[in-house]
């Protein structure tokens, strides 16, 4: 949807550019017209990366899209994997805390990185949690999906809930040629 959109919004320029090439080359002089299309093509904000954007776009909305289907159906180790290093290490980090201050049985930290790659006990318990304040539902069937900002290693995807006014943003990183989810990133406190 993210992709007809966008290709949506630039077809006036698009028939504006396929115009003045048409005009031009009418006239017989098309090297210049060729010329002249191109500079206009790069000169359009975000033209030229357009092709680079479409690229990515599935793939990133696709993590985002499994992120939340991994929480719906409780599949724990696939929303590990969807995270981005920065979100599991906090995550890690504060149930480290949470169950030091509880005086729990220490766990270290390898086997709490274990334990939440695995979908152990411990994980179910934090996600648990999570999904005790956060309806997945809410992104997947009651809101409209956008790509925002896009750079080479970085995304945005735009989730407007039904009758909000402004749309939540879920920042995207590539790590390893793959798209992750920054939860941390996005929804924490900074």
């Amino acid at each position: 949807m993210a992709v007809v959109a966008a290709v949506q919004a630039l077809l006036p320029t698009i028939d504006k550019l396929g115009f003045v090439l048409k005009l031009l080359i009418r006239i017989k002089t098309a090297i210049p017209a060729i010329v002249f299309y191109f500079v206009l093509l790069y000169a359009i904000p975000g033209a030229a990366s357009a092709p680079a954007q479409e690229k990515n776009t599935p793939a990133i909305l696709s993590a985002a899209e499994s992120m939340f289907l991994a929480m719906k159906t409780q599949n724990y180790p696939v929303l590990w994997r969807l995270l981005t290093t920065k979100s599991r290490e906090t995550i890690l980090a504060d149930t480290d805390d949470a169950i030091r201050r509880a005086d729990g049985k220490p766990v270290s930290r390898e086997a709490l990185r274990e334990d939440f790659a695995s979908g152990g006990p411990i994980a179910s318990e934090y996600w648990k949690g999570f999904l005790r304040r956060f309806d997945p539902d809410d992104a997947l069937e009651k809101s409209r999906w956008e790509i925002g900002a896009m750079e080479k290693d970085k995304a945005e995807v735009l989730i407007t809930h039904r009758g909000a006014d402004r749309p939540a943003v879920l920042r995207m990183y590539r790590e390893t040629n793959e798209w992750k989810a920054g939860l941390v990133e996005t929804f924490w406190g900074r």
